[in-house]
């Protein structure tokens, strides 16, 4: 069935207008499994369109006593008038405002939790993945591998285009004519607000980092109980400290930072100890370095590799080194 066609019968049976087929198909559908996402997701937009909806869980459960008492104990002359389609007609009502009022503590109990899920779409990738993805105002999103992107599911309201970013991404934003502000979020303390412009934006739990490609963005950031605020220009690259400070450098090959749109590691005199974590970001392995005098030892070159394991081999080639596996886990040590 068309999806317009069963979402106006769905609305239309927690508005109590539906005909006893309609209600018949709306019921055989809710109790469907794989519709309960679907479900969730109109019942809150009609939950939104219908004014008088109050989600009071109490409230729900006395109406709903209420109307099972007035209606399963009626008078006994009320009783011997009643046709038997009546008394039918009256238990189909009551299987209604069950399931609607059951619908109403449910979203009481458990969707104010799930509120997020609702509100909100995610976006994720595995280890060794990466995708594209385009956003409804036109911006492009390039998602790392091991990263989570999430965005409100019913588009972008209010005055701020806000989304937020647990690993890596580069975005290209696009302007819109009414000038809206374009703002990511790495967590509540530290957000990049943006119009118009490119940059990569690397939030893992090692630290925060903002390459700025084009254009212009600021960086808010809380710092102790101040609130501060820092303007990038093209070229600048932003980490945030472990004391809530940020660094800013100038004049960086911000391109080098993104180059794992192409599965390309750009290496520059990087020690083994960094290249170690973005294995273990990028492709889940567990790596271990046999002394620190292995991990501080670097390495520069531009690799291009599609698994942890041509890598390791190409970087294991270079310093010499011996790379062995070792249970769940890759230890490497002198050659």
């Amino acid at each position: 069935m068309d999806a317009r066609i069963l979402k106006s019968i769905l609305f239309e049976y927690l508005s109590g207008r539906a005909n006893p087929l309609e209600r018949k198909l709306a019921e055989d559908w809710i109790k469907d499994p794989e519709n309960s996402e679907t479900f969730n997701h109109w019942l809150y937009e009609w939950e939104i369109r219908s004014p008088q909806f109050n989600p009071d869980q109490e409230q729900a459960i006395a109406r709903l006593m209420e109307r099972i008492h007035n209606e399963g104990e009626p008078d006994t002359e009320e009783s011997e008038q009643k046709s038997f389609s009546e008394n039918a007609w009256n238990l189909l009502q009551i299987k209604r405002f069950g399931l609607i009022a059951a619908s109403v503590i449910l979203l009481v109990c458990f969707g104010w939790f799930s509120r997020d899920t609702i509100q909100y779409k995610t976006y994720e990738t595995g280890y060794g993945q990466t995708t594209r993805l385009y956003l409804e105002d036109g911006s492009r999103v390039a998602l790392n591998a091991n990263s989570r992107l999430k965005i409100p599911r019913f588009g972008f309201y209010g005055d701020v285009r806000t989304v937020s970013l647990d690993g890596e991404a580069e975005f290209s934003i696009s302007h819109t004519i009414d000038h809206k502000r374009f703002v990511v979020k790495t967590s509540d303390t530290f957000q990049v607000e943006v119009l118009g412009t490119q940059f990569s934006v690397f939030a893992r739990p090692r630290g925060t980092k903002v390459a700025l490609n084009h254009g212009k963005i600021r960086i808010d950031y809380s710092q102790g109980e101040n609130q501060q605020h820092l303007l990038m220009k093209p070229g600048d690259l932003a980490t945030l400290q472990e004391t809530g400070a940020v660094q800013l450098i100038s004049n960086v090959d911000t391109k080098s930072l993104s180059a794992w749109k192409e599965q390309r590691f750009v290496f520059n005199a990087t020690s083994l100890l960094e290249i170690r974590s973005l294995i273990e970001e990028n492709f889940g392995k567990k790596i271990r370095i046999a002394n620190d005098h292995i991990a501080r030892r670097t390495i520069t070159g531009n690799f291009k590799t599609e698994n942890a394991e041509d890598l390791l081999k190409t970087i294991s080639e270079v310093l010499d080194l011996d790379i062995e596996k070792q249970g769940d886990s890759i230890l490497i040590t002198d050659n």
